[in-house]
């Protein structure tokens, strides 16, 4: 080792196999505790401290260098796992133990948390783009765990400048007034038409947390009586999650949000009210912290970011997680004593520790923000994922207010936001920065022109080529000059040579070594700092604005240095200017685009003319929708099998578990569109009991998966008593059908007879509802397990069509009936009639031949109803009435695909369907409509794609 000026220069070990009888990790370690030895420490087995690596390039081999680098350190020592943390790693050799999950990987990137096999492997590590942003963002928060402690001063100053940004932003008392009558005049308007009705002011004007610009949101509550279709022909927008109706107060030009049955909105809005109520201090930092989301744009839901209230979310659990907790949560214990010890903080320290909280301390990926509970809440206890940001709504407890929050790029966005923002807040600013940046640009100009004062630019240098050094200057800064001391920092080893774990950070030993990290321009600051000298308090002035959270030069007014221990802090702040975030669209989770312009929308497809239709493809298609019938039909043998299976199963059920069990048959078995290898749908019933309301079905469902299980002609027999139908599963042997019962599923029955009597009327609706079926297992579209639709699902699809064209193929079975009323066949709840007399029916209705298309017409009828026609947006297939049911009526607006239940009302068939799948199954239609409706003619045995 030659050392010169206290400057290391190049240092090479060489492996000795024969001094370590062990692999050359174990090598590394002994010549690590080798030169520590040999420099007579005081603590010879701890890692030594490096201030600064200029170079680092590792090799080991036999025979070859172990390790060549240049340091800049006055120790004259190191070692090789202090090597390794220069770079990153942890060796798993000792001191630490390999992980159990990968035996053979010898070292581990805390920053990213890879396992990495070999020195070659870390090599290719260290130069990836992952971890070199993970290196920066780790010096980033050392720094930010660095800045010092604000003194009286400046938090009075931050104090001011959160009032002054909450009075000039929020509504006054006056301004509540004024929404309030607004309110009312409404009110009596709409009670002049519709008595019964009443309006209710919610969101943020009830809580205070409004903006002067901010809409407000009203509620209209009815009794259960008044139909919804009474507002069918308003001019709005129906199609939100919660329907709404804009309008603007003539006198006040305020905006106004008119919704009905929000019942969750408004309790939240009544919770968060009692909580402004109970601190006063609430409304300024929620203010403040509003007006900081909207100056950075984070607040735009619609373009990738979170709604406006979950900023109040955010603050109130702040002020519950204090140490000193400022509001209570409503499941837990607390008293007016534990609230009181928060009394004397004031609205600036506040608003810095709100800032610290979400920038430092609390884990946004790993805790759920839930102002319910005052232990932290998991994700994993909710089985939310682990990405992004999660908030729970108080009242709705699935919903993860957030969740519009889609986009990685947005949520590193908003991460960088808050960094600024605190750093920002945390270092002294004052009120007229000019003086600090002239100095700056004076004596960086002296230094041969590297820096050049604000606002000016080399000749032919952009903004862009300016931003891209800045960028790669600092990159270098924090690759070679700050490594050894981040990674010591943020998980690497401290002085008394224990070991940090992953996710802590060591304070930084003295000042001096943060100073090792401060480049040449940064000691210039130092000395201006200097010469500035002190600042008085009332010229410490903070404000809101766009450009100092989301870009320009952030420059805290650091450069004067505060005796008395009470500002001391070297460091400057420059980052290059940052765009607001891209919209994300929240269909297709790509960015640059809104989800009304999604280009994968199937609306958005043009779907281009058909040609004229020729009577050769026409028996072409008819043909092939005939042969779906009758490949995939079952027999009359092979329904006759499942009812001896069916009788046989009854015989053993009621001789070894109960002699009043009765079994019947329903679903596809017996609805007239079943497979050959469909499922036996099986209901249980007990004679002497109606309904299943003194029955213990979990029970019954166990005990008869026991019986089963005697029975020597089935097997995989399960039962699944946690859904939401307890059934038992299981498989017949001889005919490998698989089968499930469920008990009193007698909605069900009624509904599978109701299907069998369309599929009697007329042979069309099972051509038809079999071509349908293959389809959608051709197009992988028919599994609602995997979140798309069921086949019962398509087959009402298919009911619906043929009932609603022109002139309709068969009628609405549950329109046919005597009188002004519709006849009461109520079943669990619900009214299960329909006109079931099929020889009746063709006396009522004669007019149905009227309809003389082709099953191969029909088909491609279809696929042009349900691209061309239907629009799933505004409509609800239903085929319990023959007039066009509305999703606003139905309240299903938010529903991608609304297909309704004939019987249960309130059961919608598309309501586990995604829009990702939504477009999905649109796209399958789209595409059959241009398969079947152009004509071609294939080869005999050559399938056409």
């Amino acid at each position: 080792i030659e050392a010169s000026n206290n400057f290391l220069k190049t240092v090479d070990i060489c492996w000795k196999p024969w001094e370590v009888q062990s692999g050359p990790i174990d090598t590394a370690y002994w010549i690590g505790n080798h030169l520590n030895e040999t420099t007579n420490l005081r603590f010879p087995t701890s890692w030594l401290d490096l201030s600064q690596v200029l170079a680092c390039h590792v090799k080991l081999s036999p025979g070859k260098t172990v390790s060549m680098l240049i340091v800049n350190s006055s120790s004259g020592a190191l070692s090789y796992h202090h090597l390794l943390h220069v770079i990153g790693f942890t060796a798993l050799s000792p001191p630490l133990q390999p992980s159990p999950e990968y035996p053979n990987f010898q070292y581990l990137c805390k920053l990213c948390s890879v396992h990495i096999e070999n020195i070659q492997g870390a090599h290719k590590h260290i130069k990836e783009k992952r971890h070199k942003k993970n290196i920066m963002d780790k010096q980033e928060e050392n720094e930010l765990r660095a800045l010092p402690a604000p003194f009286p001063a400046q938090l009075g100053a931050v104090d001011a400048a959160v009032l002054r940004a909450a009075n000039q932003h929020g509504i006054s008392d006056q301004d509540f007034l004024v929404r309030q009558e607004v309110v009312d005049r409404m009110e009596e308007i709409i009670q002049q038409h519709l008595s019964v009705c009443s309006l209710r002011l919610y969101g943020s004007c009830l809580t205070r947390f409004a903006f002067k610009t901010s809409d407000i949101n009203i509620d209209v509550t009815y009794p259960s009586t008044v139909s919804l279709s009474e507002y069918s022909e308003v001019e709005s927008d129906f199609h939100a999650k919660v329907p709404v109706v804009f309008c603007r107060d003539v006198n006040s030009r305020l905006l106004c949000t008119v919704s009905a049955g929000n019942d969750v909105a408004c309790l939240t809005t009544n919770h968060l009210a009692a909580l402004a109520r109970l601190e006063p201090r609430l409304v300024p930092l929620v203010l403040a912290f509003r007006l900081w989301a909207k100056l950075c744009h984070i607040d735009c839901q619609a373009e990738g970011g979170i709604p406006s209230y979950s900023f109040s979310l955010m603050v109130i659990f702040f002020l519950q997680q204090r140490r000193d907790p400022i509001l209570p949560v409503y499941f837990g214990y607390w008293t007016r004593l534990s609230l009181d010890l928060g009394k004397g903080v004031s609205l600036g320290q506040l608003w810095l520790e709100l800032l610290r909280f979400y920038t430092l301390e609390f884990a946004l990926e790993e805790h759920i923000i839930s102002i319910r509970l005052k232990e932290l809440l998991s994700r994993e206890m909710k089985n939310w994922p682990r990405r992004r940001l999660a908030i729970e709504d108080p009242f709705a407890l699935k919903r993860n207010v957030a969740r519009s929050l889609n986009s990685q790029m947005v949520f590193e966005y908003i991460q960088e936001r808050f960094r600024t923002a605190y750093k920002y807040f945390a270092c002294p600013q004052s009120k007229d920065r000019n003086t600090v940046e002239q100095q700056r640009g004076k004596n960086t100009t002296k230094h041969g022109g590297m820096k050049q004062e604000e606002g000016q630019k080399e000749d032919g240098e952009s903004d862009e080529e300016e931003r891209a050094e800045r960028t790669q200057e600092k990159e270098e800064r924090a690759l070679n000059g700050g490594l050894m001391d981040l990674v010591l920092s943020g998980g690497g080893t401290s002085t008394d040579g224990a070991v940090a774990e992953p996710g802590t950070t060591l304070e930084p030993s003295s000042a001096s070594t943060h100073n090792g990290l401060l480049d040449r321009d940064e000691e210039e600051e130092n000395h201006v700092s200097e010469k500035q000298g002190h600042i008085a308090p009332e010229d410490l002035h903070y404000i809101f604005d766009r450009m100092i959270f989301t870009g320009g030069k952030v420059t805290p007014y650091s450069s004067n240095l505060f005796s008395n221990g009470q500002c001391q802090s070297s460091l400057l702040f420059d980052y290059p200017p940052l765009q607001p975030p891209t919209v994300v669209c929240s269909t297709c989770k790509r960015d640059g685009h809104l989800k009304d312009e999604c280009p994968e929308d199937f609306k958005k497809i043009e779907l281009k003319p058909l040609p004229p239709m020729t009577d050769r493809f026409r028996d072409i298609l008819d043909g092939l929708c005939r042969l779906c019938y009758h490949e995939l039909s079952p027999s009359p043998g092979e329904q006759q099998k499942r009812e001896q299976i069916l009788g046989s199963l009854e015989r053993f059920i009621q001789k070894e578990y109960n002699d009043n069990a009765q079994l019947c048959l329903f679903g596809s078995s017996k609805n007239g569109f079943g497979f050959r290898d469909s499922d036996l749908d099986i209901c249980m019933t007990l004679e002497g009991h109606d309904t299943a309301e003194k029955l213990n079905c979990k029970e019954i469902i166990e005990g008869l998966a026991k019986v089963l299980k005697k029975h020597t002609g089935l097997r995989n027999i399960l039962p699944i008593t946690t859904a939401k139908v307890p059934i038992v599963k299981f498989e017949h042997r001889q005919s490998g059908l698989e089968a499930d019962i469920s008990l009193y599923n007698t909605l069900a029955q009624h509904n599978t007879r109701m299907l069998a009597t369309y599929a009697a009327l007329d042979p069309r609706v099972q051509f038809l509802g079999y071509t349908m079926k293959v389809f959608a297992k051709r197009c992988d579209i028919g599994d609602a397990s995997r979140g798309s639709l069921s086949s019962y699902a398509y087959i009402l699809m298919v009911l619906y069509f043929l009932q609603q064209r022109q002139p309709p193929v068969i009628p609405v079975l549950q329109e046919v009936f005597d009188g002004h009323s519709v006849p009461q066949r109520m079943v669990d709840g619900w009214n299960a009639f329909f006109f079931d007399d099929i020889e009746e029916l063709r006396q009522r209705l004669p007019e149905l031949p009227q309809n003389r298309e082709t099953v191969g017409e029909l088909w491609l009828g279809l696929l042009r109803f349900y691209t061309e026609e239907f629009d799933f947006k505004e409509l609800v297939i239903s085929i319990r009435q023959r007039k066009r049911l509305t999703t606003f009526e139905k309240q299903w607006t938010s529903k991608c695909i609304a297909i309704e239940d004939p019987f249960d009302l309130n059961h919608n068939l598309g309501a586990g369907v995604s829009r990702k799948m939504t477009n999905f199954i649109m796209k399958a239609f789209i595409n059959g409509r241009k398969l079947f409706g152009t004509p071609f003619y294939p080869q005999p045995g050559i399938e056409a794609v």
